[in-house]
């Protein structure tokens, strides 16, 4: 699998210039929250403007047309948004090429004629496409897949492709991604590093970034870490939309965390020497008690810190349990 989406040229044109504004901030929505899961990247056809300017969203309206509109008004955190996506071209490298991508098809209710589909399941990849007509308007997509091998044998099969045309239709996918995307980070290195891309609401700091750097605890641990992080983003993320006005454990239950969580006891609060083993420096300069912590298998504890003013959380210490006496 490549880490990517495969932007659906074919879902377009709108009927209308207005349908096409009223839907392009939700799309974005969707591929910004796609590089969070890992899907970083965003493939785009060769036939098509790479920075999507020239894309013509309905007729005689382009995608500058609207970013002329929006740049200025009370869209501009969609417009950086959009400034931040990273795509390539073309669909397919010449690596694919020397890997027998010219030997494989991919069609539709038998049409040939999706090259964003042939790409998506040569990726097996997801499709960005643009809530308009069928068949973009479901998920998934069943395709067939034929392969012409060495000896001249045509096998086939049917795949289902992933079709993100809504928020919803994505965060129908959303866990399965994250587990899946969690599956290729193998070390705690490997995890400090796509810290930002993985887990944006989310900051390192205390002894959580060396920790993470020199982790040689058993694999079995660094999943639990994986799964507890993704929780207090996605909790983050609901703390941020409204839908959550303030943070308590139950809520990390609620977005999936499957491993308790608590607060410290009287006993260490109380005892300035335990619970100075509990203090981190936030990356602004300020000292907090980072007494949450989620635990872990083995003994392991992560520590984190809500703060309620930027609902952001910080993780101040991943590893063996803190001092009790």
């Amino acid at each position: 699998m490549t880490p990517c989406l495969v932007f659906n040229h074919h879902s377009l044109p709108f009927a209308t210039a207005n349908d096409a504004d009223n839907a392009i901030p939700n799309f974005l929505k969707v591929c910004i929250k796609s590089q969070n899961v890992g899907l970083a990247t965003i493939i785009v056809d060769e036939t098509v403007d790479r920075d999507w300017f020239r894309l013509e969203l309905s007729e005689g309206y382009f995608w500058q047309d609207w970013h002329g509109k929006n740049q200025h008004s009370g869209s501009k955190d969609i417009i950086r948004a959009f400034r931040s996506l990273a795509t390539r071209q073309p669909f397919f490298s010449t690596e694919d090429i020397e890997n027998g991508v010219d030997l494989f098809e991919v069609s539709l209710n038998d049409d040939l004629s999706f090259s964003a589909l042939r790409a998506a399941a040569w990726h097996e990849a997801p499709l960005a496409s643009l809530p308009t007509r069928a068949p973009w308007l479901s998920s998934p997509l069943q395709v067939t897949v034929e392969t012409l091998n060495e000896a001249g044998g045509i096998s086939s099969r049917l795949l289902d492709i992933l079709n993100f045309y809504s928020l919803e239709s994505f965060e129908d996918e959303v866990t399965a991604l994250r587990e899946q995307r969690n599956s290729l980070v193998k070390s705690g290195k490997e995890l400090l590093e796509k810290q930002e891309q993985f887990f944006p609401n989310l900051t390192f700091c205390g002894t959580a970034p060396q920790q993470l750097n020199t982790w040689s605890a058993v694999e079995t641990i660094l999943d639990q870490v994986k799964e507890s992080l993704s929780s207090l983003n996605t909790f983050c993320e609901k703390w941020a939309n409204g839908t959550y006005q303030e943070y308590r454990h139950e809520f990390l239950r609620e977005v999936g965390l499957n491993h308790r969580v608590s607060g410290e006891s009287e006993t260490v609060m109380n005892d300035q020497r335990l619970k100075g083993q509990r203090e981190f420096w936030l990356p602004e300069g300020r000292k907090e008690v980072f007494e949450n912590h989620v635990k872990l298998s083995n003994g392991y504890r992560l520590h984190f810190f809500p703060e309620n003013q930027t609902k952001h959380i910080y993780v101040g210490h991943i590893g063996p349990h803190l001092k009790l006496k």
